[in-house]
């Protein structure tokens, strides 16, 4: 996986106090502009091999690497009129692979800007286009763009629609996996699982949630191109996922990986927002002492990155363990 195309991971994922833990979770803007958030694994179009295809000088593809760059940005206005503009230029030289792949960006970025009917339309395209080209339905390319719309499902509440895609992909996958374990197709599986174990969380079967979120935490953790971020907000969800299973003793241990592993990035914009969970963790085991060094942390950090919301929060946290005391 390239790096243009990391955006396509960590989309509806962020670091949240435990208990406001959705399963949709956004990205905040401060992420945005470090690594970069993204909505589904890897991009289908890095299997389709267009840019193999095309001249690297090509006008077309220099037009969709800017409309990359505006996404990546979090320019969203100017990407989606550049894409009408790429679109045109593959149409008007009749570059089916090219329409394509940027029908696929105009979904992901409709997908980025929770436009779900908009996203589901042009994956659906997506996947007609592929399968008039030859693909089938064990095609990896089509097992992608049905994980996507699995996820849209969900995020449109139409749950029993999502579970069935989410099962019907898993399963296909599995397969694929067990034929080759490579680190594409372990990637994802772990994003199928991950989701599946939200669309769970949010229909609070929070136990089944746990299962699959963990197997795609450990899917993802040893592979050796996976964005670090991503495994911090992982570990992080898992901890909230113990904390609202009465785990505390697993909750405290994932809080305390993800901090480890976030002080490694210094504009980790939510490693204020993991200590107030930690804090709220150990106020949990009676813990004082310990919890009032975390939720401090918080504070602190609150006041040095200007982030209010951790700053109240840590606030709250320090005064419950007052009135403990």
């Amino acid at each position: 996986m390239t790096s243009r195309y990391r955006y396509f991971w960590r989309r509806f994922m962020h670091i949240n106090f435990n208990y406001k833990l959705v399963p949709h979770i956004k990205l905040n803007k401060t992420q945005q502009n470090g690594t970069l958030p993204c909505t589904v694994g890897f991009s289908v179009l890095t299997l389709l091999g267009f840019e193999k295809k095309m001249n690297a000088e090509d006008e077309l593809i220099l037009t969709i690497k800017h409309c990359i760059l505006f996404v990546q940005r979090g320019e969203f206005d100017k990407a989606e009129q550049l894409l009408h503009v790429a679109l045109k230029q593959a149409q008007q030289i009749s570059h089916q692979l090219g329409v394509t792949y940027i029908y696929d960006v105009m979904a992901n970025l409709a997908l980025e800007r929770e436009q779900y009917d908009k996203a589901k339309r042009l994956f659906i395209a997506v996947t007609q286009r592929i399968m008039a080209d030859g693909a089938t339905e064990d095609d990896l390319r089509v097992i992608h763009i049905s994980v996507k719309l699995a996820r849209i499902s969900h995020m449109m509440k139409e749950y029993s629609t999502a579970q069935l895609g989410f099962e019907w992909c898993i399963d296909k996958l599995n397969n694929a996996y067990k034929k080759d374990p490579s680190e594409d197709n372990t990637k994802l599986l772990a994003m199928a699982e991950d989701w599946y174990g939200r669309l769970f969380l949010d229909n609070n079967k929070t136990e089944i949630a746990y299962q699959y979120m963990k197997k795609a935490y450990e899917r993802m953790k040893d592979l050796v191109d996976i964005d670090q971020e991503h495994l911090i907000i992982q570990l992080n969800d898992l901890g909230t996922v113990c904390d609202l299973l009465g785990k505390a003793d697993e909750s405290i241990e994932y809080y305390s990986n993800a901090i480890d592993l976030g002080k490694k990035f210094p504009d980790m914009h939510d490693l204020g927002a993991m200590y107030v969970n930690l804090g709220r963790a150990y106020i949990k085991k009676n813990m004082l002492d310990i919890a009032r060094k975390s939720c401090g942390q918080a504070w602190k950090l609150g006041v040095t990155t200007k982030n209010n919301d951790v700053k109240r929060e840590a606030e709250l946290c320090i005064q419950e363990i007052r009135g403990m005391s």
